[in-house]
C-alpha cells in the first residue's frame, strides 16, 4: 500500500502545480520523485508533445526528458521510455498486493499516466535567452528568472550533452533573435 500511497500523493502534486516532488518510501525506485525548481515561471502545462521533423531536439544524457522547439514555443517534458519507467511495477513486493491493491494500484497509475502525460512549454516571446551551464539548459525570462533549470527526476538534475545542448541554445536564440521583445 505505500506504493499506493506514493502513487496518489505524485498524481495530487502533479495536477496541482507545474512544480512537484513526490517521493515513495524506498528511494531507490526509478522515478519516484519530479521535481522543478522554479513555481512562478511564465511556462505552463500543456498535452504531450510529439517530436517534429526537422526541428531542434534535445534527449537528456539519462534519456528521461527531452526538449523540442516547435512554434516558437520551447517544450519540456518526459521521454517515451522516461513514461514507461515511471509507469513499470518496481518490485515483486508490489506485485503481491492482492486483488484491492492491484485494483487500486492500477486505478492510481492510471492517474499518474494521465498527468504525467503532459508536458510544459515556454515561449520564446517570455524570454530574454538560453544557455547552457555545465549540461543544463537555461532560458531566462524576461524578468530575469532562470526556468527549466534544476529540473530533477529521482533526484538527479537533467543534463544534457554539451554539444548536442549549444546546438540547441544557438537554435533558440537565433530563433528568439527575430521575435519582438519581451511582452510587458
Amino acid at each position: 500500500m505505500n506504493m499506493i500511497r506514493a502513487i496518489l500523493c505524485t498524481t495530487a502534486l502533479l495536477a496541482s502545480a507545474t512544480c512537484a516532488h513526490a517521493r515513495s518510501p524506498d528511494d531507490s525506485r526509478h522515478g519516484a520523485s519530479i521535481t522543478i525548481d522554479d513555481k512562478d515561471g511564465p511556462e505552463r502545462v500543456v498535452p504531450r508533445q510529439r517530436p517534429a521533423s526537422g526541428k531542434p531536439r534535445l534527449l537528456s544524457t539519462n534519456q528521461w526528458s527531452e526538449m523540442m522547439l516547435k512554434d516558437e514555443t520551447v517544450y519540456l517534458q518526459l521521454t517515451d521510455y522516461g513514461m514507461k519507467k515511471v509507469m513499470e511495477p518496481q518490485d515483486a513486493q508490489d506485485k503481491d498486493e492482492g486483488f484491492l491493491g492491484s485494483v487500486l494500484k492500477t486505478m492510481a497509475l492510471s492517474g499518474v499516466k494521465q498527468v504525467l502525460d503532459h508536458g510544459l512549454a515556454l515561449s520564446l516571446v517570455d524570454t530574454r535567452s538560453a544557455l547552457v551551464r555545465d549540461g543544463e539548459v537555461v532560458f531566462v525570462t524576461c524578468k530575469g528568472k532562470e526556468v527549466f533549470n534544476q529540473v530533477k527526476i529521482n533526484d538527479q538534475v537533467q543534463k544534457y550533452p554539451q554539444a548536442s545542448a549549444e546546438d540547441f541554445v544557438n537554435n533558440v536564440n537565433r530563433l528568439r533573435a527575430a521575435l519582438p521583445a519581451c511582452r510587458p
